[in-house]
């Protein structure tokens, strides 16, 4: 398996990817910018995604993106394909990039909060509208 910043020659496969994973009904899916093409590609291209990949097939991605204001990493979006999930790929993956803490924002009412709690996640706060979940490289 291959966990590595995505380059360019990833951007078509890597868009089909999350075009099959992220469904537009899914509670956690809070934004219409997960599921646009574009912004997956500028991500890609601003090294902005980390993939992995096993025979030439992308089975996990995510996009995040570093606050310097906070000194953290937001993980922006992410996607496992149902064959690899239960494994601890997401944390595998996490950890290529983990020298700061990975915030993440779930809506308060997605079932996808308890995702972050059973695998290790810690909830920071809980806004009206979001959990916010930290990752550290010790979890």
């Amino acid at each position: 398996m291959l966990i590595a910043l995505a380059n360019t020659t990833h951007i078509s496969e890597v868009v089909t990817f999350f075009n099959e994973y992220l469904e537009r009904n899914n509670s956690a899916v809070y934004s219409e910018e997960f599921l646009c093409p574009l912004g997956i590609k500028a991500a890609i291209r601003r090294k902005q995604m980390i993939v992995a990949i096993i025979d030439g097939q992308v089975i996990g991605a995510f996009r995040f993106y570093r606050k310097k204001t906070t000194n953290s990493i937001s993980l922006y979006q992410f996607a496992i394909n149902e064959v690899y999930r239960g494994q601890g790929l997401l944390k595998k993956m996490l950890k290529t990039i983990n020298d700061l803490p990975i915030l993440a924002l779930c809506p308060l009412e997605s079932e996808f909060n308890e995702y972050f709690y059973k695998s290790g996640w810690h909830l920071q706060e809980q806004s009206e509208e979001f959990k916010r979940w930290v990752f550290n490289h010790s979890n």
